[in-house]
């Protein structure tokens, strides 16, 4: 079994690193151990903050812009972080894409968009770390998967097929590749208070990072049990990388509750999935219902 740490000082790659959980995971890895680091996201000035404070925390950034879906960009990134630290110890496929909506309202084309994000380009982007990992016997890769990339619900299923085929690449990886040094940890978040929400036309009303900031019952209850901080978030996934070995780490009391039920009752879930009417899930802003 691998469970080799990370040391002072390595290298790596971070997608979707201007905010959410790429950007605390960024400055927290700056923090405890000096990383130094391929940051990248769609526009430059989003990525400003994140390198500002890797480099206060005492680490190194060097922005990377653009889309991670385009053509070659995943590669790039490997090759940018050997070209500017001569090596890569770390790839985190953390940028991601929602499409909320009716199956019956979204296109083929919003399938294909969303799986380019959350899929293909980590796919495109562990292929391209895999060799040099294999190489070194050592390498570390964190998928941000999601709690719905093992439990589907009407009004995100383009969302979750293809968090399920990142958490199942991810896993069977994580098996076929331990025995060679590499380390895969897919991690499986429920509600994580970040921009993603409002970057992706969630409504207001089903934002939990929103909701969290209300002064009244149900915002304390998602603040202080049904979601988490990204900073919390980083905070399992640092622990899970320093631990080692291919590891799925499922955040936030609720998704915990609903993946184990899941996976004890699945036929009971299903039965409450399929009786929910979908303009109770569907979190998009311009839902619309046949």
């Amino acid at each position: 079994m691998s469970n080799q740490k990370l040391n002072s000082g390595f290298a790596g790659v971070i997608t979707g690193a201007s905010t959410g959980i790429g950007k605390a995971l960024a400055v927290l890895l700056a923090r405890e151990l000096k990383a130094r680091l391929i940051i990248n996201a769609r526009t430059e000035d989003a990525l400003s903050e994140t390198k500002a404070l890797v480099e206060k925390a005492g680490g190194q950034a060097v922005i990377v812009a653009g889309d991670v879906a385009n053509v070659g960009m995943p590669a790039s990134l490997i090759e940018r972080c050997l070209a500017e630290f001569g090596t890569i110890d770390l790839l985190v496929n953390n940028a991601g894409l929602a499409k909320p909506g009716s199956v019956l309202n979204l296109t083929p084309a919003d399938w294909e968009r969303v799986f380019a994000v959350n899929f293909f380009a980590p796919l495109y982007a562990t292929y391209a770390a895999l060799p040099h990992f294999a190489e070194r016997k050592r390498g570390k890769v964190v998928n941000i998967s999601s709690v719905a990339g093992k439990v589907a619900f009407p009004g995100s299923v383009c969302y979750a097929a293809s968090k399920f085929a990142l958490t199942g690449m991810s896993e069977g990886m994580a098996a076929e590749l331990q025995s060679k040094g590499i380390d895969f940890i897919t991690v499986c978040p429920g509600w994580v208070r970040t921009e993603f929400f409002a970057k992706n036309e969630i409504m207001g009303s089903k934002n939990p990072t929103l909701i969290a900031e209300k002064n009244d019952l149900r915002g304390m209850l998602m603040k202080h049990v049904l979601s988490i901080s990204s900073e919390r978030a980083a905070e399992h996934i640092y622990h899970a990388l320093q631990k080692g070995g291919g590891q799925e780490i499922v955040l936030t009391a609720p998704g915990i509750a609903i993946e184990r039920l899941n996976a004890i009752l699945p036929q009971a879930v299903f039965g409450m999935a399929r009786r929910i009417p979908t303009d109770l899930v569907d979190s998009s802003n311009k839902a619309k219902f046949p």
